[in-house]
């Protein structure tokens, strides 16, 4: 297994990764707002490309045997704004999307991947590397954890009552 940057020639495959993660979160959403619409596919590609575009980003790959068998999506985010006003951080790299296929997890592939955004984000000035992960999602919790990753906020929700307008 090597990890390696991106190329246009892998973007089917990594097409299957983002399906592949988007499906295993639906399936653990217990909320049932999680879901992969028809368009998904192409779509999400495209948003991901955009913001990649937009934020000097970079999809690092797990290849074995000539396939994408995993996937990170790196983002710098943006010095300036909200961040500029309450931190003293002044760049962080954010990590989108994360996945290993589901035969090859368990293998340290997340673990490379992690690293190949981390060594990403320290090469261009970043101070930290930030994440969000779906709560449901106990085993990426506990690469993230064992990864030195640590919780700095909470997202809550909660279901509200129907209206009857």
């Amino acid at each position: 297994m090597e990890i390696i940057e991106y190329e246009g020639r892998y973007a089917e495959q990594v097409k299957d990764l983002l399906v592949e993660l988007q499906c295993y979160l639906a399936l653990l959403d217990e909320r049932g707002v999680l879901v992969v619409k028809d368009s998904f596919r192409e779509e999400y590609f495209a948003y991901v490309r955009e913001e990649l575009s937009k934020h000097g980003g970079k999809i690092f790959l797990a290849q074995k045997e000539g396939r994408a068998v995993g996937m990170v999506v790196c983002k710098l985010l943006p010095e300036g704004g909200e961040a500029a006003i309450t931190t003293t951080c002044p760049k962080t790299g954010f990590i989108s999307d994360l996945v290993v296929t589901e035969p090859e997890r368990g293998r340290g592939i997340g673990k490379a991947l992690l690293a190949a955004a981390e060594d990403y984000f320290a090469a261009n000035g970043c101070e930290y590397s930030q994440l969000e992960v779906f709560a449901p999602n106990s085993d990426a919790r506990e690469l993230y954890r064992k990864s030195g990753y640590g919780v700095n906020c909470l997202y809550l929700s909660k279901a509200l009552a129907r209206s009857k307008f």
